[in-house]
């Protein structure tokens, strides 16, 4: 059985608000949906090591929403967020390696992986779209330690996001970050006879990036995200042995505002949960998740829904 962790963060910049002068206005790139590493793209048992070989996982999204929360909790209805709107579809490639020789590392059954995310993005902001097509930035996890303990099973790994995604300043979208992120994270899955639960936790560090436009002032500046807590969860039951069928999805929170120039911005600090259905089926060696995710509870970010369709197969 394989299922490995797609960590993190999803599909595109997004825009976090300030307050100046001329009203509320998008700042700058942060996480979760909005990232070159999608947030709620795994779950199912994603704690169990697969057994020795070479892997492609291949996630298949499409992310839509049509209102920006606000930090009050509801939507804006003035300045270019009003009319605000967005659309995503992309597909992540990720190749795991479960080398034949059991290296251990740390008590951890090792096995290193990678992966990349194309994407085609869409987004309105004062009534006027702007669409970007390309590559986001490559995500490795040279260490991935698997451990077990009777139903018990976890991954610990660190994904590091590089700034190989295709990027411009003066565009309003953008398919990669232009900064580094390193990605600690652990997944644990308790796995019974009828059911399993799966919680992926993760940590997002950011670095700056150094290549950025201030909307404010229009003024070149060094802009860098505030560091994030993202978690997936899954609870499921087994239908029958080669059907899964559960519940699951993400939870989102940054623990600090965004800086400019090393000076703090207020009130960019972004906030969502979701929910919805999935279902995982097996066939042999391959495996097929289908679900639907509905954010809710946002704060500084768009409000909407993603579905996913992954499958698993051995090379």
């Amino acid at each position: 059985m394989i299922v490995k962790k797609l960590s993190i963060a999803l599909i595109l910049p997004i825009f976090c608000l300030t307050s100046w002068a001329g009203g509320t206005s998008p700042i700058g790139p942060s996480g979760g949906m909005f990232s070159s590493a999608p947030v709620g793209a795994d779950g199912f048992m994603s704690g169990m090591a697969p057994p020795p070989g070479v892997y492609w996982l291949n996630y298949s999204f499409h992310y839509t929403a049509d209102e920006f929360i606000g930090g009050d909790g509801k939507e804006i209805q003035a300045g270019p967020l009003d009319d605000f709107a967005a659309n995503i579809t992309g597909n992540v490639f990720r190749f795991l390696w479960m080398p034949e020789k059991d290296i251990r590392i740390l008590g951890g059954r090792w096995a290193p992986d990678f992966g990349v995310v194309a994407m085609d993005k869409r987004m309105k902001v004062g009534g006027k779209w702007y669409e970007e097509k390309g590559l986001g930035d490559l995500l490795i996890a040279p260490v991935n330690l698997f451990y077990q303990w009777g139903d018990v099973h976890a991954v610990l790994y660190v994904d590091f996001l590089l700034p190989t995604g295709d990027y411009d300043k003066k565009r309003v979208v953008n398919t990669g970050n232009n900064h580094w992120t390193v990605k600690p994270a652990a997944i644990f899955s308790v796995v019974k006879p009828n059911w399993e639960v799966t919680g992926i936790f993760n940590l997002d560090i950011n670095g700056s990036n150094n290549d950025y436009i201030d909307p404010r002032t229009g003024l070149e500046s060094k802009h860098r995200s505030g560091n994030a807590f993202h978690m997936d969860y899954t609870a499921s039951w087994r239908a029958t042995p080669n059907l899964n069928i559960g519940l699951q999805g993400y939870y989102w929170d940054d623990l600090e505002d965004d800086r400019i120039d090393g000076k703090r911005v207020a009130d960019t600090q972004t906030k969502v949960f979701s929910i919805g259905p999935g279902i995982r089926y097996q066939w042999g060696a391959i495996s097929l998740v289908a679900k639907a995710q509905y954010e809710f509870a946002a704060r500084n970010r768009p409000e909407g829904e993603v579905y996913w369709l992954r499958f698993t197969m051995p090379l």
